[in-house]
């Protein structure tokens, strides 16, 4: 399951470079895909994923998972801030180093790779854990690159914090505690075009980085390998730590050491892109630590086993 898990993220960005290289997803058509991915396919995974959970869970999911992983995201803006200054990031690179940080791909291998051990009983749980990815990504990382990219000015305003992300994770959010469900109809619609994220966002991916040769991306900065060894191998060592301190054990502590232990998100790049903005460095970050994370998944889940 965990292998072919890998070897379909792996054959799709394969299909992304080869449509970039044939001409046929240039710059533009990305750019339009990354905005299809990010404000429908995403947002209708989020609010399928909430709503059709058991709402009996509400008072225990609230205390374990809204709570602790709501702490995890509202500390890992102020982390990466840290990391970036003690590394010496230069200024006009540091928004997205900070998501790099921030953004793991909990959904797209995160998910997948967590049930492969623990069933699938277990995805409801990391997304109420990981709502706070949601609402921080579609609010303060869609600014940052905004602002970076010269899109927007100044502070986040409320029009833009009233995007379809943030917009699906609150109305998610809200049916889930108030035991509302969406009809199947439409459950089902929501599926079909949620579940194109996935593919297509790993093919946009590969996609971008056709546009870059590949011994670029393991020629780059090498402070991206220390983003590599940040993400795989100290944040589930703290996450395990942390969540043990907490009283934490088995499925629920496990759940969150593996998901926060994925490589950078591919909605990092993905953003950028749309947005035209340091577009290789993210794509590069990416690409290097997803494929450095192939050998260490099965390490991990075999300690978390």
């Amino acid at each position: 399951m965990i292998i072919v898990t890998l070897c379909k993220l792996l054959l799709a960005l394969t299909v992304g470079y080869y449509l970039n290289k044939k001409d046929i997803f240039t710059k533009d058509v990305n750019q339009k895909l990354c905005t299809f991915v990010i404000d429908v396919c995403l947002p209708l995974v989020i609010l399928t994923s909430l709503s059709e959970a058991d709402g009996a869970m509400g008072k225990e999911l609230l205390i374990r998972f809204v709570l602790v992983g709501g702490v995890f995201y509202c500390l890992l803006p102020f982390i990466a801030k840290g990391i970036n200054v003690l590394t010496r990031i230069p200024k006009e690179d540091r928004p997205v180093y900070e998501q790099f940080y921030i953004f793991g791909n909990t959904m797209y291998m995160g998910y997948p790779v967590t049930a492969s051990l623990y069933g699938s009983g277990c995805i409801f749980q990391l997304s109420i854990f990981h709502l706070g990815f949601d609402i921080l990504y579609y609010t303060y990382a869609r600014w940052q690159i905004c602002k970076g990219a010269g899109t927007t000015k100044g502070k986040l305003s409320v029009r833009e914090l009233l995007n379809p992300g943030t917009v699906a994770s609150l109305l998610a959010l809200a049916m889930f505690f108030g035991g509302v469900k969406l009809p199947d109809g439409a459950a089902e619609v929501c599926n079909f075009i949620g579940e194109m994220a996935s593919p297509l966002s790993m093919v946009v991916i590969g996609a971008g980085i056709g546009t870059y040769s590949i011994k670029s991306v393991f020629s780059c900065d090498r402070k991206l390998y220390l983003v590599a060894a940040i993400r795989l191998l100290l944040f589930p060592a703290v996450v395990y730590v942390v969540m043990t301190f907490l009283g934490f054990d088995g499925v629920l502590r496990g759940a969150a050491v593996i998901s926060l232990g994925m490589p950078v998100a591919a909605m990092v790049s993905m953003g950028c892109t749309e947005q035209g903005y340091k577009e290789e460095l993210a794509s590069a970050g990416v690409i290097l630590t997803t494929l450095l994370s192939l050998p260490m998944i099965p390490v991990l889940l075999t300690l978390m086993g």
